[in-house]
């Protein structure tokens, strides 16, 4: 045994490693204090510790319509004496799809109803057909007319 002030070194330690010495491994550089990193806050980013005028002290949901309204809007609405006005519109519409699903239901549900209109439909000169035309045309004038009235009364009935 010697007593060398420089041992020799193992040769298994001496081994190259798997990669050779000519690649070198990516260094990641460290902060310095004049390098603020991301998780160093400067003056000029303020952090959740450090609250300001312009950012909230709590912080905000990733979904703000799942923020709960101020208790300002808690309040309960003011109940109104009226009741909320009639959808007149849908009603005539309601109806005259009703009255038109009624009256095909009611040709279709006999043979001898349909045979009838399909004579009816081939008899149809093309001045009869046209003349067809222009009443249903002059009944949707008329529901529209009626439908504008009604909803005009119910605008001056509300303003006044």
């Amino acid at each position: 045994m010697s007593t060398d002030a420089n041992p020799t070194p193992d040769p298994s330690e001496t081994q190259p490693t798997d990669a050779p010495p000519s690649e070198t491994q990516p260094t990641e550089a460290l902060p310095t204090a004049e390098q603020p990193t991301a998780e160093q806050p400067t003056a000029e980013q303020p952090t959740a510790e450090q609250p300001t005028a312009s950012h909230p002290t709590h912080p905000l949901p990733a979904e703000p319509w799942l923020t709960p309204p101020p208790p300002s809007a808690w309040a309960p609405m003011p109940a109104t004496a009226s009741r909320p006005p009639i959808r007149w519109g849908g009603v005539v519409w309601g109806l005259l799809l009703v009255v038109f699903a009624g009256g095909m239901l009611f040709v279709l549900s006999a043979p001898e109803r349909l045979a009838a209109v399909e004579v009816w439909l081939a008899a149809l000169t093309p001045g009869t057909a046209w003349a067809l035309w222009l009443a249903a045309a002059g009944v949707l004038i008329v529901v529209f007319a009626l439908l504008g009235a009604i909803r005009s009364a119910q605008r001056r009935r509300q303003t006044a």
